[in-house]
């Protein structure tokens, strides 16, 4: 009976394994919130057979919103709720609702809600996994909310990466609209570019305003031989005189609300003209007079600055000047690359954790926007904490992917603390099924035990860490391990080692850019003057000790480094510290 309970129960983990393993490619291959939420949500409540579950998540300004529910919570989807950050606890994974009367709603608890599980990443609280009673009203098992608390382990990083590609695509829509805006602009150029004729042109431009602004009325004034004159001019009777076109030229802003003039033409209120635009270009000015819309619609900046690019258009080739094509993708390039340095700075951790007796400090900098070498602190439980260093072939966008996959690979794989040696065999084949043969990754990552401080690690191609014995100073090489990631499949086992961290030990972990700095002479900065700097300033704290190495290495290039800098350390803290 015993061994075939034993039997039933190791199959059980194995499907349960199975099925969290599943999930998490599956979430991460998402980048759709809604898609990430509703999947939690509908295996957890299938998992614990309870009739009623729902997500809630946090928002920068204070706020939490409910994000999905299922079954009859009492609540509808979107729904906010005040909760400051001081309020919403998140230092356990599992809370019962009493524990959290403080901090969500009480029409949320009315509805029956008895458990809820905490939704984060390392280095962010995102939300909560609440569910009801099981369904009759039994208990739920230890196992069961072991299951549940690792699937919202793995949702959690699918959740903030989602999230963060969700923003990306909305900034993208309205870089998108811009872009539309400076398309037409670019067409409109282009076809002014192929003109000669003046008349030519300001119909094309009278087009349009009304085409695009929906604007019927308007007037083009700039300088003609020295005078000021309206060039052109749409649905509006009379004239204006000499002096009111020299006032209207020395108006000040971009635009202007006729509202707002002190003295304001005859001319402006009789024709309803509502804005004057100023156009300018090197010492010359031009003034666009626009009145209402035919829609009704009020103008707005974004409008307004429209308005103004495509009439600094036609002033400009009116005169002859040039055309705006390779700023326009000038714009969307640079807007890009600083949505995507902004999200991959999310990646690494902030701010790193470092458990009682050690001593940890990280640094990176990319020699492009972006980059491709990535170091990650992960605790699991309370016994584990993972460190890890990985350099990607190449630099820019691609480089910077691939370490985005690798790095929610590692915080999914974490926390099931599985034996490093074979788990890296596993991401190795990953890596290499999902990437091209140009592109691997050199990797070292490594285990610590809290209880016993001994720190397993295994090394994938990667520049062996220095490992300094706290009482000899003694230098050794963390090398043990195997073949770079993504190069071939599999097929030596990876191999793990250990070393035991005692007091004043420490561990430096360090990426290529750092060893293959460059001085004027073409000679490598080298592994043996990082163990000859790091054997002077062991004793030192884990910043000092990477501030030391960095501040030789630039001396050494002249800050003229040609890849990403990375320094992981992390030193046992000596009985004096």
């Amino acid at each position: 009976m015993n061994a075939s309970r034993e039997h039933t129960e190791e199959f059980q983990s194995r499907f349960e394994l199975k099925t969290l393993l599943d999930t998490s490619r599956l979430l991460i291959e998402s980048d759709d919130p809604d898609f990430v939420l509703n999947n939690l949500l509908l295996i957890t409540i299938g998992k614990l057979l309870t009739p009623k579950g729902l997500i809630i998540l946090r928002k920068d300004n204070g706020t939490m919103y409910v994000a999905k529910t299922k079954g009859k919570t009492g609540v509808a989807e979107k729904e906010e709720f005040e909760c400051p950050e001081s309020c919403c606890k998140s230092d356990k994974p599992i809370y019962t609702a009493e524990e959290l009367k403080e901090t969500l709603p009480q029409s949320i608890l009315d509805q029956g809600i008895s458990t809820i599980f905490t939704i984060r990443t390392s280095s962010r609280h995102l939300g909560y996994l609440c569910i009801g009673p099981k369904a009759g009203k039994g208990s739920y098992s230890e196992s069961e909310l072991g299951f549940i608390e690792n699937l919202v382990i793995i949702s959690a990083v699918a959740i903030a990466n989602s999230l963060l590609i969700s923003e990306l695509k909305d900034a993208n829509r309205q870089l998108d609209q811009k872009v539309q805006e400076l398309n037409t602009l670019f067409d409109i150029s282009r076809e002014f570019n192929a003109m000669v004729d003046r008349n030519q042109m300001l119909n094309v431009f009278r087009f349009a305003l009304m085409g695009q602004m929906f604007v019927r009325k308007f007037f083009f004034l700039m300088v003609m031989d020295g005078e000021p004159e309206v060039i052109i001019q749409q649905g509006l009777k009379g004239e204006l005189s000499l002096e009111e076109k020299q006032r209207l030229m020395e108006i000040g802003p971009d635009y202007l609300e006729v509202s707002e003039m002190s003295e304001c033409p005859d001319y402006l209120k009789k024709n309803e003209v509502c804005a004057l635009i100023k156009l300018t270009f090197q010492d010359e000015t031009a003034i666009l007079g626009i009145g209402r819309r035919a829609n009704g619609l009020p103008y707005n900046p974004s409008d307004y600055n429209f308005l103004l690019s495509l009439g600094s258009l036609a002033f400009l080739s009116v005169q002859k000047t040039f055309l705006l094509e390779s700023r326009i993708e000038k714009e969307k390039l640079e807007e890009e690359l600083s949505l995507a340095r902004t999200i991959q700075n999310t990646l690494f951790p902030n701010p790193i954790p470092v458990p009682d007796g050690y001593d940890i400090a990280g640094f990176n900098v990319p020699s492009r926007h972006v980059g491709g070498d990535y170091f990650d602190v992960i605790k699991s439980g309370d016994r584990n904490l993972y460190l890890a260093i990985a350099d990607v072939t190449g630099k820019g966008i691609p480089a910077s992917l691939l370490m985005a996959n690798l790095q929610a690979m590692l915080h999914i794989l974490a926390p099931l603390n599985l034996n490093i040696d074979q788990t890296t065999g596993t991401i190795n084949d990953i890596i290499y099924k999902n990437t091209p043969s140009d592109k691997f990754i050199s990797f070292f990552w490594g285990v610590l035990d809290l209880e016993d401080d001994i720190f397993r690690y295994c090394n994938a191609g990667h520049n062996p860490p220095i490992h300094v014995d706290g009482k000899t100073g003694k230098v050794s090489l963390l090398s043990t391990g195997g073949m770079l990631l993504g190069a071939l499949p599999t097929m030596m086992p990876y191999e793990a080692g250990e070393v035991k961290l005692n007091p004043g030990d420490c561990v430096i972990m360090f990426t290529d850019g750092v060893s293959e700095s460059m001085n004027e002479d073409e000679e490598e900065y080298g592994e043996e003057r990082i163990s000859e700097n790091v054997s002077r300033h062991y004793r030192n704290s884990a910043q000092q000790i990477i501030d030391e190495l960095l501040d030789e290495v630039k001396a050494f290039c002249n800050n003229n480094y040609g890849d990403d800098l990375t320094v992981l350390v992390i030193r046992a803290n000596d009985h004096s510290s």
